[in-house]
Order: C-alpha cells, then structure tokens, then sequence
C-alpha cells in the first residue's frame, strides 16, 4: 500500500476546517515516512553534525515526501485532482533577506500547473495566493517574494496553460481553457495549496490571503463572488472587473479611432508630453501629479495648435485633438453613442498612452490584448486568426460578447464573501493607463449598492485609489503595491480593524525613500506629498 497525503477535502470548503481526514491508514503511513526520514542518521550525519543541518536534512526529506509515490499523494482531493511533480529545496534572496523553502511543482488536472513555496522556517502560519497578468500562462514568483520574505507560505498558478507571452491561442475552440482562464485554476489551485500545506507542516493555514494586480486583481474579485471561502482576505490591485468590455474592446477602440483612411496613426507618441503637460496645468498638479482627475475636466483643446501653424511640432494638430478627446471618453459606435459607462483614460495618464498607441499603426499593447481575446476566448464560437481589429463592430459586436460575460467578469455581488468574514481591499492609480480608473470606481460603488450602502460596504470592502500612478507600478510620485497592503489586510481580518491609511511611497533606484503619501479609502482625499529632503 502506497503512503497517500491529502484523502481529504469535502467541498464547499470552510476557513475553521478545512480538511477532514478520511483515510487513517493512508495518514498514518505518511506519518511514519516523514518520521522515519527526519530521524537523525548517525551514520550519514554523524556525531559532529549541527542542528542546523540536521534541520536541514530533515526539511530535505519531508520536502522529497510531497513528491513520493510518483508524485501522486494529493489525487484524490475533491474537485481538484493534484499530481507533484517535483518537491526541492530552494534558496531565494540573498544575505540576510536569503529565505529556503520547499518549491513544490504541480498541476491539477487537466493543465492547471502551479508552483508552491513553503518556509522551511519561521512560517508565520499563512498562506498567500499570487495572482498573474495578461492572459496568464506565466508564474509572478517576483510578487510572492516580499509575502515569502514575510513568512508566508505562497502559491501561483499559470491560468491553465504555460505561455509568457500574451498569445490566446491556448484557447481556441477549448472551452475548459475559457474555464480554467476564468475562474477555475485559482481555485484549484489554492484547494490544492492548502492540501499540500497541511501535509508540510501538519496543520492548515490560520489564514489564506489572495494578492493580486491586473489580471491577478480580477481573479482576486471573481474569487470573492464565486468562492467567498478560499479566502479570508483579498487584495485587488488595478482589476479588470468588466473584462469582457475593457479587454474585449477598449483598446480596440483607442487604436482603430487613431488611424486616418489610410491606416496611419493621428496622435502619435511623441505628442504625448505635449498634452500630458497641458493636462497637468488645467489639473492643478503639483509635484507633477494631478491630486484629483476625478473632477478635472480636461479639455485638449488647449494644446491645440494655432491656424497659423496647424502641424506644429510643439501643439497638436486639431485631428490629434479630436482623438485624445476621444480617448478621454468612453468607447463609442459608429453613431457616436456611448456604450460603456466609464471613461478610457483619466488626464495625467498621457505619458503612458504608448501602451495605447503604435506609431507604425499596428495593434498597441492594448489592442493587442484585446485581438487576442476576441479571436480566442470572448465570443461563443471562436472567429480566430482571421480575425482583425477592423473586424470588431462596436455597433453589434458588444452585446454579442455578453454570452460569456459573466464567466469572466467580477460580480459586485460580496455578500456571501461579506457573511463569511471576508475582507476586500481594491486599489488603483488614477493615471492607470490600461484599466480605466472610473471602471474601478464603478464597480466599487456597485460592491457599495450591493451591500446596502457606503458604511455595509466599508465593514468588509475598501477602495484606495493613488494619484499619479501608471497599472501597478510606476508613475509620477509616491506608489503603492499590492504587497503594501498585506499587514492592513491582516490586522483586518484578525483584529477587526479596518485600514484608514496607507502609505504610497517613491524611491531612488538604490532604494532611499524620497517622497511619501498618505492614501485614505475612497471618496476621501489623499493627503498633499511629503517630499523628503
């Protein structure tokens, strides 16, 4: 009989227990393989060995354990059939801030791949889940590193498929890869984490936490509505929670009405400093950052360039006008109505507008995303290749993409999340140039009119959104990160006490901080900069 971790799991899962035991005897061999490999050996170690590296050993060999049997010791956990496939020691960081751990390799069926880290020391007794980017198909080890560093045991799983790039060809004709995208290699993944946790350290983690940022804070928000339970607390960085409309369509919009007749891009990027410093001066900015776009009403106009010199290269021409005014707006058809709520782009965001535009007059980084998705995984029968950004018609293409909305967008919808002692913390830059700001606005108030209410929503949800800030990193002054809020959401959940602050930080390239700001939960202002020397 082979030794078996993890005859374990009854779905739905609870945060009190996790895991129920069903198999004694299959327990008991484990039990006994972990015990015999971290008994001492005389003979190999000898007398002179320290205990440092009899815990060394012994951490070897209950890591090798994860992977005994074929690496078939988590098969039979309930709707998340898990395989190993390698179970080693590992070093990460260096000096002092150096942390080994047991990197555990595996995949849930059917292609659900994840990589696992577990301290082999001071494990603070948590468990952080890492969320991906793009469309997936890539492990951000870099974002679990400062949760590691903290202690924490960490999981990342690749969205169903491997592929770094940002290919969507993973999905043509595969609905289960539409499905594993969506929603469903999160979960297992994490089932399959807390399975492979348990049998580590023998006992489950106190608390589980989700971190993510873009594609990783829309799984952080479909997580929360589909499975209020994997988590006690989530956080959301620059999300896409109407993914379907602003991957499926927005960055098609800002390139396809920045080509002339024939095809060549209008506002080109090296025009962009030129607005971006108009929209700072209309905007009131100081420091170089607009404190507030939210209520700046920015008219490019003003960077327009006199009829004297239409085509100057200092001023925008008035055809560039017309299309940043579009891009300052929301996505509209061919009868110039509008068909989303919010707007694509907030004033302070235009040096960062070369992710929406490509002087060759080719797919932008954006759009490019947003080809891909539709060729491959937004509509119910997949157009593919053949499909083009002039292919998209935003007078009936919109509607036909939400047959499949629902799988791939966050529902506003916590209460079960909310019920379950779940807590939310979003986050965003104002001059986020991929996720549309006002987006992630809306759907916060959607969480608030679903709660019953700002003060119901705030008992379990907060918002904090930066000035000046680019999607998840980089900008004009002090940042957040979604690691930033890992101890606020902790002390949360265990304490009840509901973050009022945090602090966004700009640093030099050796690190010395240089600028502070102090971030409130929205609506409220953000406090002035703090410069530092």
């Amino acid at each position: 009989m082979r030794a078996r971790i993890g005859h374990v799991l009854s779905l739905p899962i609870t945060r009190s227990r996790t895991f129920t035991v069903v198999s004694v005897a299959a327990t008991t061999m484990l039990v006994m393989v972990l015990a015999a490999t971290s008994m001492p050996a005389d003979a190999v170690i000898g007398a002179h060995e320290t205990q440092a590296s009899e815990e060394a050993v012994r951490a070897e060999s209950q890591c090798a354990a994860l992977a005994a049997n074929g690496g078939d010791n988590f098969e039979s956990l309930q709707g998340a059939t898990t395989f190993i496939t390698s179970a080693t020691l590992t070093t990460s960081g260096t000096g002092s801030q150096a942390v080994t751990q047991c990197t555990v390799d595996g995949y849930v069926t059917p292609s659900d791949n994840f990589i696992v880290q577990l301290p082999v020391s001071d494990w603070n007794q948590m468990l952080e889940a890492n969320g991906s980017h793009g469309l997936g198909g890539a492990y951000y080890l870099n974002e679990c590193a400062p949760f590691l560093g903290k202690g924490y045991a960490t999981v990342a799983n690749s969205l169903g498929h491997v592929d770094p790039g940002l290919n969507g060809g993973f999905a043509y004709n595969n609905p289960q890869a539409d499905i594993d995208f969506a929603y469903r290699a999160t979960h297992v993944t994490t089932v399959a984490a807390k399975a492979i946790v348990h049998a580590f350290y023998g006992m489950e983690p106190r608390e589980s936490y989700f971190s993510g940022c873009s594609e990783g804070g829309r799984q952080g928000l479909v997580e929360a509505a589909r499975y209020p339970a994997d988590f006690n607390g989530i956080i959301s960085g620059p999300a896409f929670p109407d993914w379907s409309s602003v991957i499926g369509y927005d960055g098609i919009y800002t390139d396809v009405i920045n080509r002339d007749a024939n095809g060549h891009t209008i506002l080109t990027t090296d025009k962009l400093p030129i607005l971006h410093e108009a929209a700072l001066q209309t905007c009131g900015a100081v420091d170089g950052t607009i404190t507030d776009p939210e209520n700046c009403h920015f008219d490019p106009t003003v960077a327009q360039c006199p009829p004297a010199s239409p085509n100057g290269a200092d001023c925008l021409s008035a055809a560039q006008v017309r299309v940043a005014r579009l891009f300052y707006g929301p996505v509209r058809n061919s009868r110039g109505q509008a068909i989303t709520s919010y707007a694509s782009n907030e004033p302070g965001s235009e040096l960062k507008w070369t992710s929406r535009i490509n002087d060759a007059g080719g797919p932008s980084l954006e759009g490019g995303i947003g080809l891909q998705f539709d060729r491959y995984m937004a509509f119910s029968r997949d157009p593919g290749p053949a499909f083009q950004e002039t292919s998209f018609n935003f007078d009936t293409d919109p509607a036909r993409l939400t047959a499949l909305a629902s799988q791939y967008d966050a529902n506003p919808n916590l209460q079960a999340f909310r019920n379950a002692g779940g807590k939310l913390i979003m986050w965003s830059g104002w001059a986020d140039e991929a996720m549309p700001p006002d987006a992630t606005v809306q759907f916060y108030k959607a969480i608030e009119a679903n709660a019953g209410g700002a003060a119901a929503a705030q008992s379990f949800a907060s918002l904090f959104m930066v000035p000046g800030e680019y999607h998840c990193v980089g900008g004009s002054g002090p940042q957040l990160a979604s690691d930033s809020f890992a101890d606020l959401l902790n002390t949360w959940v265990t304490t009840g006490q509901a973050p009022q602050t945090a602090v966004a930080i700009q640093t030099k390239a050796d690190g010395q901080v240089t600028a502070t700001r102090k971030i409130h939960p929205y609506p409220l202002p953000p406090e002035p900069q703090e410069n530092q020397g």
